[in-house]
């Protein structure tokens, strides 16, 4: 009886706690349980926010389609849409830490039949015993002015910002350029910063090569 008795001292905090818990959530939301009632632990809701819409006309047959970012659950989404507000495509951004946002776009011709939107996402940042802050371009291309062929890759980082213990701090932000680097008709993108560089180079169909 004694050791009944003890088992049953050592888990009632464990359980007055987590009773306690799911009151004040409901307390907090105006959601006060009757006496009678029980009290249940409320279902966690899944969070969607779309943004505002960018019009670019992306295949220059004089309708402007629609560039808009999203947040789902905590994802970087981008969207386009036609000019009937339609959804055409959709393709998931990754980042690293809280705050992240997509904060500028560049359209760009790679070639006479190639196009591609480089996408700038700030990846939100971490911090703790060491912060830690990055950006890194995006690039939805496509060719021959159809839009059924946007392919999203994830292309190099341009920002880096970072600060140690002992005031051990660096920043490093990078140009992003294009141009033809081997006159091959298709232009580059290029990321670089003093003697550092980072080639994409574009292969058709939605592939790049890392150079």
């Amino acid at each position: 009886m004694q050791q009944l008795l003890v088992l049953f001292c050592l888990f009632l905090p464990l359980i007055s706690h987590g009773q306690d818990e799911r009151f004040y959530r409901q307390m907090l939301k105006g959601e006060l349980p009757k006496l009678t009632e029980e009290v249940r632990e409320s279902p966690v809701s899944v969070i969607s926010v779309d943004g505002p819409l960018y019009n670019l006309d992306l295949n220059d047959d004089g309708k402007l389609e629609s560039i808009r970012p999203a947040k789902r659950e905590g994802i970087d989404w981008i969207q386009v849409l036609n000019d009937n507000k339609t959804s055409i495509f959709e393709g998931k951004m990754l980042a690293i830490g809280g705050e992240s946002s997509l904060y500028k776009m560049r359209l760009v011709h790679l070639s006479k039949k190639s196009k591609a939107l480089i996408l700038f996402l700030d990846e939100g940042s971490t911090s703790g015993l060491m912060f830690e802050s990055t950006a890194r371009i995006f690039v939805l291309s496509w060719d021959d002015n159809d839009l059924t062929t946007m392919k999203l890759t994830q292309g190099p980082h341009h920002y880096h910002e970072k600060e140690k213990q002992r005031d051990q701090y660096w920043t490093r932000d990078f140009q992003v350029d294009v141009s033809d680097l081997n006159n091959d008709g298709v232009r580059e993108i290029i990321v670089h910063y003093n003697h550092i560089q980072r080639v994409m180079q574009y292969e058709g169909k939605g592939v790049w090569k890392r150079l």
